[in-house]
């Protein structure tokens, strides 16, 4: 059996709210690493978890996808403290991004969200 390959198109994401000047994408990711990203979203929009975990899923979400237009990662671990300090709307959009190509359709992926 052959495999298919995942798409490889960076999808652009709006952080204006961290910087206007720099372009950010959504890099690809392996199914790997879509897993992780998707596990990142759960802790994220979880309520009942602290709101420091919370944070830290979102961030580490943007450790591993987040990258510029030359596809170098977009945050560094120095970046966390200027990050929670600033607005969460650019988490919000990754995972809107990142969600819209690896997570299951229909009931699944609305049953992910409520969760």
């Amino acid at each position: 059996m052959q495999i298919k390959p995942l798409p490889q198109t960076p999808r652009r994401v709006d952080i204006s709210e961290w910087n206007d000047e720099t372009e950010a994408f959504l890099r690809p990711m392996n199914g790997f690493e879509a897993l992780v990203f998707n596990d990142y979203f759960v802790k994220f929009y979880r309520k009942d978890d602290a709101p420091e975990e919370r944070f830290d899923a979102g961030f580490k979400a943007a450790l591993l996808a987040l990258v510029d237009a030359d596809g170098k990662p977009l945050l560094t671990e120095a970046d966390k403290s200027a990050v929670r300090a600033a607005s969460f709307l650019p988490f919000f959009r990754m995972f809107s991004v990142g969600l819209a190509e690896t997570a299951p359709d229909g009931e699944e992926f609305e049953t992910a969200k409520k969760n």
